[in-house]
């Protein structure tokens, strides 16, 4: 497979868990987790009855069903095609790997009726799945031919760019942690929260969760300007992610307040989780891009180098 095609296999697997995870946030925000009893069949059978909450929670596993296959497509690929690439087979493995303890952590879910912590565990999962296929895209994307860059700078960037994603992480497990535990109307206000205006003070449950994820949300925008502005010193590509995650997370913003202003409806719901997949996406693409230079900057360069060494050689 030439590199087009298995580019555009890792942008297909990409979207795939995108939508997969929009789903998912379907499911929850409809309390559908439990329309189907049982795993891996709906009702003791492998086709739903035609009930709401049944049929949404099929969809969910139908997308699920649609995910493996592109994992394993991806995979298998990597396997026959880019067996030299070391990077993208380890990639690929994981891959794998992932995705069994996924539909592992789904199983769980179900047979237990949906306990926060595995629940939260198993959106964890779905976001490294997310990241490892987003990592994939950007190796491919750069070409065979990347070879990665060795300089202080870079090494100071990729450094932002990691705790960037570390924090992003947390901040969106928590955010799922705030639905699961039912806390998700503990400040009915936004920005301020008039049930418990103050932080931590005569706070009750419920706002003690909100507050945390608010204020990580504050931390979360930090980090997300020190790298996008650490990338805007960089190539064009580099500096096209640093403006998508500052535009993004300020959106992401305005979709999480509008969750409030909209009395919690399923559109801001739903949107609010799969904008922050995005953002993800995005920052992990960008993350992994700014380890390498591209295959034609690589050329480049060597040509540049090959150049330079002419004419010192012509000069002597």
């Amino acid at each position: 497979m030439t590199s087009q095609p298995y580019r555009l296999l890792t942008a297909a697997t990409v979207i795939a868990t995108l939508v997969l995870i929009a789903v998912g946030s379907l499911v929850r925000t409809t309390g559908s987790g439990l329309g189907c009893p049982d795993w891996p069949t709906c009702h003791g059978a492998w086709i739903p009855p035609l009930e709401r909450t049944a049929i949404i929670e099929y969809s969910h596993r139908s997308a699920a069903a649609i995910v493996s296959i592109f994992v394993l497509a991806l995979a298998v690929t990597t396997y026959i095609t880019r067996r030299h690439d070391r990077a993208l087979v380890i990639l690929a493995t994981s891959l794998i790997a992932v995705l069994v303890f996924q539909a592992y952590l789904g199983k769980l879910a179900v047979e237990h009726e949906l306990p926060p912590a595995i629940v939260t565990s198993h959106l964890a999962t779905a976001l490294a799945l997310l990241a490892i296929a987003s990592a994939m895209f950007a190796i491919a994307s750069l070409g065979s031919g990347r070879t990665v860059i060795h300089t202080p700078e870079r090494s100071r960037l990729l450094r932002v760019l990691v705790i960037t994603c570390v924090v992003t992480y947390a901040i969106l497990l928590w955010g799922a942690y705030v639905v699961k535990a039912d806390a998700t109307t503990g400040c009915i206000s936004w920005p301020n929260c008039s049930a418990a205006p103050i932080p931590f003070v005569n706070n009750g449950p419920a706002q003690v969760i909100i507050w945390i994820h608010r204020l990580s949300v504050l931390v979360g925008g930090a980090v997300i300007g020190w790298a996008a502005l650490a990338l805007m010193r960089e190539a064009p590509a580099l500096r096209l992610g640093g403006r998508a995650l500052m535009w993004l997370y300020l959106a992401q913003i305005l979709v999480g307040a509008s969750n409030i202003w909209t009395d919690f409806s399923f559109a801001a719901r739903i949107a609010h989780l799969a904008l922050a997949a995005v953002i993800w996406a995005v920052l992990v693409t960008t993350t992994v891009a700014a380890r390498y230079r591209g295959e034609d900057r690589t050329q480049q360069a060597n040509a540049d180098d090959r150049a330079r060494s002419g004419q010192q050689s012509a000069h002597a």
